[in-house]
């Protein structure tokens, strides 16, 4: 009976440390950080915008709706806030892509996860998964 206790404490303390998923089930946060990176590696732009002097990304996968907004102010990405507006222009490759990386942290809340995109060590977006791992799309309000 006294080790069922000492591993029920040691089972609780590890989930109110954070090393387990939302509310202590589901997949860690090092499984999340794994799904992050594939998921980035195949990010390609799906709709290109020009906004003024600034072009904005939508980036996604193949298939689906984007999953993350970005802003070309000079060259560099910047994080987008906002529906997506202005003139709708051709996809092109941008060779910046294959520069995404993730901090090294994801943030765990209790409907999914959150990965923080790097570009050169700035934060220019977040991807959202849910609790299965699955990416989520940005909401129908952002993009066109």
């Amino acid at each position: 009976m006294r080790w069922l206790g000492v591993f029920l404490l040691l089972a609780l303390g590890g989930w109110a440390m954070g090393e387990e998923g939302p509310k202590g089930f589901g997949p860690s946060a090092e499984e999340a950080l794994a799904r992050c990176l594939k998921v980035v590696r195949t990010l390609e732009v799906q709709a290109l915008y020009r906004e003024g002097d600034t072009l904005v990304l939508a980036l996604g996968q193949a298939e689906g709706r984007p999953l993350l907004l970005l802003a070309l102010e000079g060259g560099r990405p910047m994080p987008y806030m906002g529906p997506m507006r202005g003139k709708p222009m051709r996809k092109r490759p941008f060779f910046f892509l294959r520069e995404l990386s993730l901090a090294r942290r994801v943030l765990v809340l209790p409907e999914g996860y959150r990965c923080f995109v790097l570009h050169r060590g700035r934060v220019v977006g977040v991807l959202r998964l849910g609790l299965d791992l699955a990416p989520l799309p940005l909401s129908p309000e952002a993009t066109p």
